[in-house]
């Protein structure tokens, strides 16, 4: 019974929080761009990107830098593609070095080794790493802020060589936002889009729209994972594209101005920012009032509620019911700063578990106590 009620209060405490209107920032992360695969043509970013820019979107493109001096690319045009897409505001993420363990020489990871479980050495990685970066800028005349690791598999290693070489955000399967001390990662979420046919269309549209407002809900954000080449508009007769270009236009009418599609980057940056203002919120709330638990708890009739102010506001305190009904405003104007003691006197409401919540600038906190008779 104890632990029903605890619950039961948990959930009526949480039910006073005024809920944010409802928002969704979005990140479209594209892995394995200039991939070696030539077999869905045309070769171009192009008619993807145009789908999304025309929602008002930016794309993340997880770049693979050694394949710009491979064979498939050795005409420079998707190359010059990426170039332009960044001026445009997209992001190139660096995606590895060539996606190919150079130990066992198996394409699903390449700066840890999962066939040996062996590590490389910090200078290995820091290579692999700074390989990249000069390529990308050559080739791009782009420096990548952000990296993706081949396979999702990294270690702490990577995550030390990245910052030694001025990468301080990722986009990983690590749950954790700080990773380690100043990188910050932003998981993927899933993908709908890989071996996507028209028997399927439907289905992976309606289970994407699901998923997406679910973790709205939990986190404010989305990472939709896709893969080069199945953007490409010669993929299924260009079904990425149209399903992509559903999917945004299903967004924005439940979300309206409050859907935004950003980059991984950008999505690190709000994350950020959400935490500190989460953190300056509490910080604030703990030092512009206290409220205590009431005096005596269990009572009969009457009990003291107390709290303090560190200045002179206004303030709103009330008592509700176990089924979350206002039962008395106890306090609704400007109180002075210092300890105020409130006295409810419950004689006329029956024995039973009771909340009082105190509202101040905004913030509020609550405390439940017993009536017994």
């Amino acid at each position: 019974m104890k632990k029903y009620l605890l619950a039961l209060c948990i959930i009526l405490v949480n039910s006073f929080t005024v809920k944010a209107q409802k928002s969704l920032k979005f990140v479209i992360r594209v892995d394995d761009i200039l991939s070696r695969n030539t077999n869905i043509l045309p070769r171009s970013i192009v008619p993807f990107q145009e789908v999304v820019e025309s929602r008002v979107g930016k794309i993340t493109w997880g770049v693979m830098p050694h394949r710009f001096i491979e064979t498939s690319n050795l005409d420079g045009k998707l190359a010059q593609e990426l170039k332009e897409s960044a001026e445009k505001g997209n992001e190139l993420s660096m995606h590895g070095w060539e996606h190919v363990c150079q130990r066992c020489g198996l394409s699903s990871h390449e700066f840890y080794c999962t066939t040996h479980n062996t590590p490389f050495t910090l200078e290995q990685q820091e290579k692999l790493i700074q390989d990249g970066i000069d390529l990308m800028i050559e080739k791009t005349g782009v420096k990548p802020v952000s990296f993706i690791p081949p396979g999702h598999v990294s270690d702490d290693v990577t995550l030390r060589a990245l910052l030694n070489k001025g990468i301080k955000k990722i986009s990983t399967t690590k749950p954790a936002i700080n990773v380690l001390e100043d990188l910050f990662n932003v998981g993927m979420d899933d993908e709908y889009t890989w071996a996507l046919t028209p028997a399927i269309y439907e289905k992976n549209l309606h289970d994407a729209l699901a998923e997406i407002r679910i973790k709205a809900e939990e986190k404010g954000y989305y990472v939709l994972m896709m893969h080069d080449p199945f953007i490409r508009s010669g993929y299924e007769n260009g079904i990425t594209l149209k399903w992509t270009a559903e999917l945004l236009d299903s967004l924005k009418i439940e979300y309206g101005e409050n859907f935004e599609i950003n980059t991984v980057s950008e999505i690190i940056d709000f994350v950020q920012l959400q935490q500190t203002s989460i953190e300056d919120q509490n910080f604030t709330q703990a030092n512009e009032f206290d409220l205590f638990a009431n005096y005596p708890n269990p009572f009969n009739p009457s009990t003291e509620i107390q709290f303090s102010l560190a200045r002179t506001n206004h303030v709103s305190l009330s008592v509700y019911n176990i089924q979350g009904k206002l039962v008395e405003t106890l306090i609704d104007g400007v109180q002075k700063a210092g300890i105020q003691t409130i006295t409810w006197n419950a004689e006329n409401f029956p024995s039973g578990m009771y909340l009082y919540r105190l509202i101040v600038n905004g913030s509020s906190e609550t405390q439940k106590m017993t009536l017994i008779k």
